[in-house]
């Protein structure tokens, strides 16, 4: 019976060394050939990872794009500010240069109506000078009238006598 024994452990001994080696020479193989391709795929970022990264791609290539026309934009933007300041400092000349004009217009005018004010005193002290001579003048012939008138009314009663 020992012999039947040590026959089926050396038998079963034997059975386990063939199935060890087609496991480690056909089983293994495919696993390590596994293995190589999936570090290969690793390294060429093959697979899930490979997609993800050419939808990062993508994305990034988007936005560089979307940045660029920020830029533009901006730059646009800051142009037509300096145009519209330029403008702006235009209007802003004119308007002073304007307002510069109407206070020499205002001035101007100011001291012709002040002459004119002085003009018009002087000719109502004239005609007030030249109105009380010819008051004066008046009663002078009034009174020689009424001197004349006098004398003729003396005449006429002498005639009448």
């Amino acid at each position: 019976m020992d012999i039947i024994k040590d026959r089926g452990v050396w038998i079963f001994l034997t059975v386990l060394t063939l199935l060890g080696l087609y496991y480690w020479t056909v089983v293994d193989q495919d696993r390590v050939e596994k293995m190589g391709t999936l570090e290969e795929q690793d390294f060429r970022l093959d697979g899930d990872v490979n997609e993800w990264s050419e939808a990062y791609n993508r994305l990034e290539l988007k936005y560089i794009g979307i940045s660029k026309h920020v830029k533009t934009l901006q730059d646009e933007t800051n142009d037509h500010y300096k145009a519209y300041s330029a403008k702006v400092d235009s209007v802003n000349n004119t308007f002073e240069r304007l307002e510069f004009k109407l206070d020499q217009i205002n001035e101007t005018l100011s001291d012709r109506l002040d002459d004119l004010n002085e003009s018009l005193e002087s000719l109502s002290e004239e005609f007030s000078s030249y109105k009380r001579t010819t008051q004066r003048d008046v009663r002078k012939i009034n009174k020689s009238l009424e001197s004349l008138k006098e004398d003729i009314d003396t005449i006429k009663k002498e005639l009448d006598d």
